[in-house]
C-alpha cells in the first residue's frame, strides 16, 4: 500500500471549520484551556499533534492538543501572547472558532518508565502524552519549569493522572528555585532510570535536556515550535534542517536534529534566518552542509531543456519549500531538478493565516493558497542556494517583481548565485504582482531587462490561465527573450465561510490561487496551445499526481514537469513513485526515452 493510500485512511480536517467553544478554564496566569466538541478531529488526535486555530478576520495559529477523547471532546491551551491569542482570550463560551487538523507527528511512548520535562506552555502536549502513558500503565515523572508558580501549567492535572510531579521556578515561588533542567540532572544523578524522556518548552531548554540525556544515553523526543502557515507540509515555512515541522514533526527524536540548526537559529515569517541565542557569532546562521548527492543516471528519463541536462524531468513546483535543505531532500527523494520559492528584491512576511487549505477535504485534493510571496529577499537567499546546490541536480531560481527596475535589481544579485535556470513568476493571483501578466508591455520590458543581465542563464516565464489569452502572453514573453514557458500557475479563487459570510483566506481581498487535481484538464489544454504556437519548450505544472498526468502533459507538448499539490497528500515519495511508473510505461510501450512522447498529440 502506498503512502498516498495509507494517508487516505486517516486524513485530517483540512479546511477551517467553525466550532463553538463549549468550556473555558483559566489554566495559569497566562493560559486558558478551550474545550470544543469535534469528533472528526478528536478521534484522530495523538499526543504531540496540533490543530490550526482560526480566529476569523484576524489570524490562524498552530496550537498543541492538550487533550482529546474518543467521544469527541478536544482541548487546547492558548497563552495570551500576541494579537491573535489576546483576541481569543476575549472569547466567551458559545463563540465560534475555526479548527482544522490534527496535524503532524506525535509522541511515541516506549518502556515502563518515562520522564517528561515541560517548560512553560510546553506542558500542554505533555499533559495529553501523560494521560495516554498512564492509560497504558506506565510510570511517569513530570518535571515542570516556569518563571513563577503562577505560570506553572496543569500541575494538578498531572498529579490527578497519577504522575509524580516536581516543579522548578526561576523566582523560587515553587518547590525548587532554579531551572527545570537542573531538576533533571539531579534526578538522574540520584540513580533514577528512565527508558525515555519527552520534552517540550523553550528551545534552549530542550537543547539542554538533549545534552543531558545524550550523555546518559536515554532516548529523547522533543516537540519543536516553528512558524507554521499551511499545517500540512506544503509551504515549508516551518522548515528545520529540511524537515517540515508541521508534517515531519513537531515531535522529533533528538538524534534527527543533531545536524540541524536546532538550538542555533530559526526562521522569521519571511523565511529569513535569525539566531535563537543572544550571542550571534560569525557563521552562526550557516547550515551544517549536507552530504554531496549524486542523482541516479536514468537513460529512459534523462532530458535536455534550454541547454540544461536533467537526470529526469520531474521537479517540485515553486513555493513548495523556502529552504535549501528541503530542496536537497526533494532531490534525494528523486526529483530531477529543484525550484526555489519565489524570491523578490525585498524581504516579505506574506499574509496572515489562513494561507493554505483544502477546498473540498478528503476527495478532490484541490487546495487554495494566498501565501503572499513570503521570502527573505534575494540578498539573503544565497544561504538557501548554497544548501540546495549540494543536491547535484539543476537548480531553478524563481523570482518576481512588478517593475523593470525591481526585476533588474533582483537579477543583478541572482546572477552571482550558482543557478542553472531562472523562472520569472509573472502570475501570482493574490498579490499586486499579478499586474505583470496583465500588462504585456511591462512583461516584455521585464524579460528583456532580465535577459540582458543573466545571459546565458535560461529564463522561463510562469503564466496562469487567469488572462484571456495565455498563448498570446507566452508569445510576448518568447519574443522578449524567454527561453521557456511554465504553465499553468494557480487559478484565481475566493473561498467563503457561509456561516460568517466572510472570506476564509487571511489576505486583504480574500482571493487566492487554486491548485490540485482540478487544474489538470485546463493545464493540458493550455500546454497544447502553447506547444502549437511557440518555438521554445513548455514546462508543465498543475494537477500532476501520477505518471499518467506526466505522459498526458508530455503528449500535449511539455518537456519538464513540476509537482506541487501532490506533495501535500503523498509527501516526498511522489518523486520516486512517478519515476517508477514512468519507466514502466516507457518500457511497456517501447519508448527509448521520454523525449519521444513530447508533442505526440500535436503530431497525430
Amino acid at each position: 500500500m502506498s503512502n498516498y493510500e495509507i494517508n487516505k485512511l486517516k486524513m485530517p480536517l483540512n479546511i477551517p471549520t467553525l466550532h463553538r467553544i463549549e468550556e473555558l478554564k483559566k489554566a495559569s496566569s497566562e493560559v486558558k484551556t478551550f474545550k470544543f466538541h469535534s469528533e472528526e478531529i478528536a478521534k484522530q488526535s495523538e499526543p504531540g499533534q496540533f490543530v490550526m486555530v482560526w480566529n476569523p478576520g484576524i489570524d490562524e495559529i498552530p496550537i498543541s492538543i492538550a487533550d482529546a477523547s474518543p467521544d469527541g471532546e478536544l482541548e487546547v491551551a492558548i497563552a495570551d501572547a500576541g494579537d491573535c491569542t489576546h483576541s481569543l482570550h476575549q472569547k466567551q463560551v458559545g463563540d465560534l472558532i475555526g479548527l482544522r487538523g490534527p496535524y503532524g507527528k506525535g509522541f511515541s511512548l516506549h518502556g515502563e518508565r518515562i520522564c517528561m520535562v515541560a517548560g512553560g506552555y510546553g506542558a500542554a502536549p505533555l499533559r495529553f502524552a501523560a494521560k495516554r502513558a498512564k492509560e497504558l500503565g506506565k510510570h511517569v515523572v513530570v518535571l515542570e519549569g516556569a518563571k513563577s508558580s503562577a505560570e506553572l501549567l496543569y500541575v494538578k492535572d498531572f498529579s490527578d493522572l497519577g504522575c509524580e510531579v516536581r516543579d522548578a521556578t526561576e523566582d523560587g515561588s515553587g518547590s525548587y528555585r532554579g531551572l527545570v533542567t537542573e531538576l533533571l540532572e539531579a534526578l538522574l544523578a540520584s540513580g533514577e532510570e528512565f527508558v525515555q524522556v519527552l520534552t517540550c518548552g523553550p528551545e534552549l531548554m530542550m537543547e539542554r535536556v538533549c545534552e543531558i540525556t545524550r550523555s546518559e544515553r536515554i532516548p529523547t523526543q522533543l516537540s519543536v515550535e516553528r512558524i507554521i502557515k499551511c499545517g500540512c507540509g506544503a509551504c515549508g515555512s516551518c522548515d528545520l534542517g529540511g524537515y517540515r515541522v508541521c508534517k515531519d514533526g513537531p515531535v522529533f527524536d533528538a538524534e534527527e536534529l543533531e545536524r540541524t540548526e536546532f538550538g542555533r537559529w530559526k526562521r522569521e515569517k519571511s523565511g529569513k534566518r535569525i539566531s535563537v541565542k543572544p550571542d550571534i557569532r560569525a557563521g552562526a546562521l550557516l547550515s551544517i552542509p549536507p552530504s554531496r548527492f549524486t542523482p541516479e543516471y536514468e537513460p529512459l528519463l534523462k532530458t535536455e531543456v534550454c541547454g540544461v541536462n536533467f537526470s529526469n524531468p520531474i521537479a517540485n513546483a515553486a513555493g513548495f519549500g523556502v529552504s535549501g535543505k528541503l530542496l536537497y531532500r526533494y532531490a534525494v527523494a528523486g526529483a530531477g531538478a529543484v525550484v526555489t520559492k519565489s524570491v523578490g528584491r525585498y524581504e516579505r512576511e506574506g499574509y496572515p493565516n489562513p494561507t493554505f487549505f483544502e477546498i473540498a477535504p478528503h476527495s478532490s485534493h484541490s487546495y487554495v493558497n494566498a501565501m503572499g510571496l513570503p521570502n527573505p529577499g534575494i540578498k539573503d537567499y544565497g544561504l538557501e542556494i548554497e544548501d540546495a546546490k549540494h543536491a547535484g541536480v539543476p537548480l531553478i531560481l524563481s523570482i518576481f517583481g512588478k517593475s523593470v527596475e525591481e526585476c533588474r535589481e533582483v537579477a543583478k544579485v541572482a546572477i552571482k548565485y550558482p543557478i542553472d535556470m531562472l523562472e520569472f513568476n509573472a502570475s501570482c493571483p493574490h498579490t499586486d504582482f499579478v499586474a505583470v501578466e496583465n500588462n504585456p508591455k511591462l512583461l516584455s520590458g521585464i524579460i528583456k531587462e532580465i535577459r540582458s543581465i543573466v545571459h546565458p542563464i535560461p529564463i522561463a516565464v510562469k503564466i496562469s490561465p487567469n488572462v484571456g489569452d495565455p498563448a498570446g502572453l507566452a508569445m510576448t514573453a518568447e519574443k522578449a527573450g524567454a527561453d521557456a514557458i511554465t504553465a499553468i500557475n494557480t487559478v484565481i479563487a475566493r473561498p467563503i465561510d457561509h456561516t460568517l459570510d466572510i472570506p476564509i483566506l487571511g489576505n486583504p481581498t480574500g482571493y487566492g490561487g487554486k491548485s490540485g487535481k482540478d487544474l489538470t484538464v485546463g493545464g493540458k489544454r493550455v500546454v497544447f496551445a502553447l506547444y502549437e504556437e511557440l518555438k521554445i519548450p513548455v514546462i508543465a505544472v498543475g494537477g500532476i499526481f501520477s505518471a499518467k498526468d506526466v505522459i498526458e502533459y508530455a503528449r500535449n507538448g511539455a518537456s519538464l514537469f513540476q509537482v506541487g499539490s501532490a506533495l501535500v497528500c503523498e509527501g516526498l515519495e511522489i518523486f520516486s513513485r512517478i519515476k517508477k511508473e514512468l519507466k514502466e510505461y516507457l518500457i511497456a510501450n517501447k519508448y527509448k526515452n521520454i523525449g519521444e512522447v513530447v508533442g505526440e498529440a500535436y503530431r497525430r
